[in-house]
C-alpha cells in the first residue's frame, strides 16, 4: 500500500463532505416536516450541549494523533506508531466514556440548567453513547491521517451520514404518536446508529489494511529507541488542548452576534420583530457564505500530516511547495467563490431560502470564501509545522475584533444588522492575515503571486461579468432559480478553463480526481487545453 498524497487526500475528503453536505442539506428538508416547529425548537435546544459534548469527547485528539503518528512514520519508527495509536485510542476511550456518563446520568440535570426545558432530557441521555462512539472513531481518524490515507476517513463520514439520515427518519416516523418529546428521540437514535457506523467502517478498514499501511514504512537504520508512554501521552495532550481552544473560539464568534445583537440594535431603536428577522437573514448568509470552504477545511486535514511529515525530515523545500500548493488551491477555488457570492447574493438566497432579504449580509460576507479558506489552509500549515498555539491566538485576535466592532457598528440606524456582517468579515479578515504572517515568517513567501493570485483575479472578474449577463438574459426565458444556477456552473467552468488555458491548473492536478481524473486530463492535454 501507498499513502496518498496529500492534494488527492484532500480531494477525497472533500468529494465526502460535499455529499455528506448534499445529505444534510435534505435531511434538514425532511425533518421540520416529521417533528414540525415545536421538535425543532426542542432540537435546537438540545444541539449546543450536544456540540460541547462532542468537543470534550474527541477533546482535539485526531489532529494530535495525526501529527505525532506523520512523524514517527517520516522517521521510520514502526513501533513508535503503533504506541501512539494505542495512547490516543485510550485517551479517546476515557474520555468518550466519561462524556458518555456525563450525558446519561446528568441528563436530567442538563435538561433542566441549561436547555431550560425538561422534555429534552431523554434526547440527552441517549447522546451520550452517540458520543462515546464518536470519540473512539477519533482515534481511529487520526491514525489514518497521519498515515496520509484519507479513504478510510472519507467512507466512514458518508457511511454514517447516510444511517444517520435513514434511521432518524424511521425513529421519528415509529415514536411519533408517543408526542413530540419522544419523537425527538428519533434524532438521537439516528446519532447513535450514525456513530456506530462511522466506527466500525474504521474498524474494519484498518483490520483489512492497517497492518499494509504500518508494513510500508521504511524502516529507519538508527536506533531511535521507543518513546516513554508518559512523554508520548504529554505530546499528545499538549498538541491537543489548543485544537480544543480554537473548536469552542469558533462558537464564541457566533455567540456574540447572538448576545451582542438585540442588545445594541434595541438601542438603536429596532423593534424585536425587525432584530428576529435580521438575525434569521444573516443565518442563512453566513450558512452560504461559509459553504465553499468544504474544499480547504478537507485541504486542512489532509495538510497536517503532510506538512509534519516534510518537518519530521528537516525538508524546508518540501514544506514550502506544500505550503505554497495548499495557499494556492484555497486561493483558486475561494476568489470565484467570492466573486459568485457577490454577484449572484440576491438570486441565489432567494432560490435556496426564499428570502432575497439574505442577499444584502451576504454580499459583505462573500469574503470570507477568500480569508476562511486562506485560515484554514494556513492553519493546518502552522499546525504541521507544531505551532498550534498560534492560529489560536490569532483567532483570539480575531474574535476580540469582532466584538468591538459588533459593538460599535450595531448601535448605528443605518447599518443595524448589516453591521453585524461587517464585523464577522473583518474579524475574519485580521485572523486571515495575522496566520498567512505566521505561515511567511516561518516558511518563507508561500504564495506564487501569478498563479495563485494575478490569473485567477482576472480570470475572475471576466467570469464574473459573464454570470451577471447570464443571469440578467436568461431570467427573460426560464425561472430566477434555474438562471442562477446556469449562470453559475457556466462561470465556474468558463473560469476553470482559462486557469488551464493559462497553466494555473496543469495536468497533475487532474490527476488528483479519482476515476475520472486521468482520462479527462488526457483529453485535455490531447486539444491542447491543459500543459503538462
Amino acid at each position: 500500500m501507498t499513502k496518498e498524497s496529500f492534494l488527492r487526500g484532500a480531494v477525497i475528503l472533500t468529494l465526502a463532505s460535499v455529499a455528506s453536505r448534499v445529505i444534510g442539506l435534505l435531511y434538514m428538508m425532511i425533518l421540520p416536516r416529521l417533528i414540525y416547529d415545536d421538535g425543532m425548537g426542542l432540537y435546537q435546544l438540545v444541539k449546543p450541549i450536544h456540540y460541547f459534548a462532542a468537543v470534550v469527547a474527541i477533546a482535539g485528539m485526531p489532529v494530535a494523533i495525526a501529527k505525532l503518528t506523520s512523524e514517527r512514520a517520516a522517521l521510520g519508527s514502526r513501533q513508535d506508531v503503533k504506541r501512539v495509536f494505542r495512547v490516543g485510542a485510550a485517551i479517546m476511550l476515557c474520555t468518550g466514556a466519561l462524556v458518555a456518563l456525563a450525558l446519561m446520568l446528568g441528563a436530567d440535570w442538563f435538561a433542566i440548567n441549561f436547555a431550560k426545558d425538561a422534555g429534552v432530557a431523554r434526547t440527552l441521555f441517549l447522546l451520550g453513547p452517540a458520543s462515546f462512539f464518536l470519540a473512539l472513531s477519533a482515534a481511529f481518524r487520526g491514525f489514518f491521517q497521519g498515515m496520509q490515507c484519507m479513504t478510510p476517513t472519507a467512507l466512514s463520514q458518508v457511511a454514517d451520514q447516510v444511517v444517520r439520515v435513514v434511521v432518524t427518519v424511521l425513529a421519528v416516523t415509529w415514536l411519533q404518536p408517543g408526542g413530540v418529546e419522544r419523537a425527538v428521540t428519533g434524532v438521537a437514535w439516528g446519532f447513535i446508529a450514525g456513530e456506530l457506523t462511522g466506527w466500525l467502517v474504521l474498524v474494519a478498514y484498518y483490520g483489512a489494511k492497517g497492518q499494509g499501511l504500518l508494513a510500508a514504512i521504511p524502516q529507519s537504520r538508527q536506533n531511535h529507541g521507543l518513546e516513554p508512554f508518559m512523554k508520548i501521552l504529554q505530546r499528545l495532550v499538549a498538541l491537543a488542548f489548543p485544537a480544543v481552544v480554537a473548536t469552542i473560539l469558533w462558537p464564541i464568534m457566533q455567540l456574540a452576534d447572538s448576545l451582542l445583537i438585540p442588545l445594541r440594535m434595541q438601542m438603536a431603536g429596532f423593534s424585536a420583530a425587525a432584530i428576529r428577522e435580521g438575525l434569521g437573514h444573516l443565518g442563512m448568509a453566513l450558512t452560504l457564505s461559509q459553504f465553499p470552504n468544504v474544499v480547504t477545511v478537507a485541504l486542512a486535514t489532509s495538510l497536517v500530516p503532510a506538512i509534519s511529515e516534510a518537518w519530521a525530515l528537516q525538508s524546508k523545500r518540501l514544506v514550502r511547495y506544500r505550503a505554497q500548493e495548499a495557499l494556492r488551491i484555497a486561493l483558486i477555488f475561494g476568489i470565484p467563490s467570492c466573486a459568485a457570492l457577490f454577484v449572484l447574493a440576491e438570486p441565489l438566497s432567494q432560490m435556496l431560502f426564499g428570502y432575497s432579504q439574505v442577499g444584502e449580509p451576504l454580499r459583505i460576507l462573500s469574503c470570507g470564501a477568500i480569508t476562511l479558506g486562506l485560515i484554514q489552509a494556513s492553519t493546518g500549515i502552522l499546525q504541521g509545522l507544531g505551532d498550534m498555539l498560534v492560529p489560536v491566538r490569532n483567532l483570539a485576535i480575531g474574535v476580540l475584533v469582532k466584538f468591538a466592532l459588533n459593538y460599535v457598528l450595531l448601535a448605528n440606524p443605518e447599518l443595524g444588522m448589516l453591521g453585524a456582517a461587517w464585523g464577522t468579515t473583518i474579524g475574519w479578515a485580521v485572523v486571515a492575515f495575522l496566520n498567512m504572517c505566521s505561515v511567511f515568517r516561518r516558511v518563507g513567501r508561500a504564495v506564487s503571486l501569478r498563479h495563485s493570485l494575478f490569473y485567477p483575479t482576472v480570470i475572475t472578474v471576466f467570469a464574473s461579468f459573464w454570470m451577471y449577463l447570464c443571469q440578467d438574459t436568461l431570467a427573460y426565458f426560464v425561472p430566477n432559480s434555474a438562471a442562477s444556477l446556469l449562470a453559475l456552473l457556466s462561470g465556474f467552468v468558463l473560469y476553470f478553463f482559462f486557469l488551464m488555458v493559462t497553466g494555473s491548473i496543469n495536468e497533475r492536478d487532474l490527476h488528483l480526481l479519482p476515476v475520472l481524473g486521468k482520462p479527462l486530463a488526457r483529453s485535455l492535454h490531447t486539444w491542447g487545453f491543459l500543459r503538462s
